[in-house]
């Protein structure tokens, strides 16, 4: 079972799309949790065993976007050598799908770090009407243009006309300098997360153990986050598209915890 034998129509909630992705990610956790063995969230960052699995889970968004990447490399590849958009189509959704893994695996991060939906609207200094995904991709394209100057550099389209799947949206266009602006936002967030990651000093082997800033660990993974939805906002996608991206790679793990894949 993939992405594409989700039939089910993803209707967005209007102004509560985080939310629900909170939610949505809670249950699959509370699955994994009697599975897996993980423990409650959230959890000490101050305790070595904790450290070590939000270490992990930083680890693995960085992954996904990586992995995200490689995808879209393969697409460059393809467009230099003048392949046919119907071959480009599996590369351009397992763009998307990596970067809903991505999701996933920070929506975790940020769960067992204790941060939750309203700690986000206080960082962005969100307004009461504000819809928190917009918000996310908002103050993220205003790091974005910060970093790159320009932002607008159209590019060859993978799907030239309008875009009725939600889930093909991000990665759409292709371009050497769409390439290079992508990169140096993965690098942002990268090393944001990671930056992150290091104030997180229990490692295992450590006889004496150091209490965490836990202000800046806070300020370094929302400083990820924002360029993680900069990239996103890059790429072409919406809140609309990355709840839908989310939403059907959600019901993947879902089948796959019930099939005991």
């Amino acid at each position: 079972m993939d992405i594409r034998d989700i039939k089910e129509e993803v209707v967005y909630p209007l102004g509560k799309g985080l939310t629900e992705m909170y939610r949505l990610q809670k249950v699959l956790l509370d699955s994994y949790i009697k599975i897996e063995g993980l423990p409650q969230y959230p959890v000490n960052v101050n305790l070595k065993v904790s450290q070590s699995l939000i270490k992990d889970f930083v680890g693995r968004v960085i992954e996904e976007l990586g992995e995200g990447y490689e995808s879209y490399d393969e697409l460059m590849e393809m467009f230099s050598k003048g392949d046919s958009r119907s071959n480009m189509m599996p590369f351009l959704q397992n763009f998307n799908e990596e970067c809903a893994d991505a999701l996933h695996f920070w929506l975790e991060l940020l769960i067992y770090s204790g941060i939750e939906e309203e700690d986000i609207q206080k960082y962005c200094e969100a307004e009461p009407e504000d819809d928190t995904l917009d918000l996310l991709l908002r103050r993220g394209a205003q790091m974005a243009k910060a970093v790159l100057g320009k932002v607008y550099c159209p590019g060859y389209k993978v799907i030239n006309g309008p875009i009725t799947d939600e889930f093909m949206r991000g990665g759409n266009q292709l371009g050497i300098e769409r390439d290079q602006k992508m990169c140096q936002l993965l690098w942002r967030s990268t090393y944001k997360f990671q930056i992150a990651r290091n104030c997180l000093k229990n490692k295992p082997w450590k006889q004496t153990q150091m209490m965490t800033d836990e202000v800046t660990y806070r300020v370094k993974l929302m400083e990820g986050t924002l360029f993680m939805f900069g990239f996103f906002a890059f790429v072409g996608m919406t809140a609309r598209s990355i709840y839908h991206i989310y939403y059907k790679k959600n019901k993947i793990n879902e089948f796959r915890i019930r099939s005991k894949y």
